[in-house]
């Protein structure tokens, strides 16, 4: 028995036995069965693109990269205050750049603004002794942007300082409790998040008996 194999034109018809037909329908089953696994692996161990995740922590800034974005809206304004205040505080930051304590952190910058709120305070009342009333309207409300800036950034509860400050102290000898050694300890411990520092200070200075 003979069978005839064709392909799409009819010129290139083949007449074949049938035990050769058998053989060739074999012989490509057995070549087709060796790359199955072959491509199964391709598939298998193909390369996949890296995932790339972001994650957000508390210690990213939020303040601090606003502060260019303020400054235009300012100057769109023509907020006389808040222009003078963002342009100090930039200046602080710049110059802290070229130390080995850049400002990167809002607890950084907020070190910054209570150290200027501190300042504007002082200029307030040196102002009202002088009755310079205009110079007083003035810093006042330089001062009102400072607050504003400073209220907005999250800082640690009053009950963790005061816990900071016992730890430090009750790890430390009884000779080795000065402010300067319970502030390094604190300070640690805060790990550069913002912190009243005027009422740190206070307790430190309390809990050494440091009048």
């Amino acid at each position: 028995m003979e069978v005839t194999l064709s392909s799409v034109a009819p010129s290139t018809a083949l007449t074949l036995p049938v035990p050769q037909v058998l053989h060739l329908a074999l012989a490509s089953d057995s070549t087709m069965s060796l790359f199955r696994p072959m491509f199964l692996r391709t598939r298998l161990t193909a390369p996949t693109r890296p995932l790339c995740m972001r994650y957000s922590t508390a210690s990213e800034p939020t303040i601090l990269p606003r502060l260019q974005s303020d400054l235009k809206t300012a100057l769109r304004s023509k907020n006389k205050p808040a222009l003078t205040v963002i342009r100090s505080i930039q200046a602080e930051i710049i110059n802290a750049s070229k130390t080995a304590k850049p400002v990167t952190t809002d607890g950084a910058l907020y070190s910054i603004i209570q150290k200027q709120i501190k300042s504007s305070s002082t200029a307030i009342q040196e102002f009202e002794a002088a009755k310079r009333d205009d110079l007083v309207q003035k810093e006042q409300e330089q001062l009102d942007v400072l607050k504003g800036y400073a209220n907005e950034i999250p800082k640690v509860e009053q009950s963790e300082v005061d816990s900071l400050v016992t730890a430090a102290i009750e790890k430390l000898e009884e000779g080795k409790r000065n402010f300067g050694q319970v502030m390094g300890r604190v300070m640690g411990g805060l790990k550069g998040r913002p912190a009243d520092m005027e009422y740190l200070n206070r307790r430190i200075e309390e809990a050494v008996g440091k009048k």
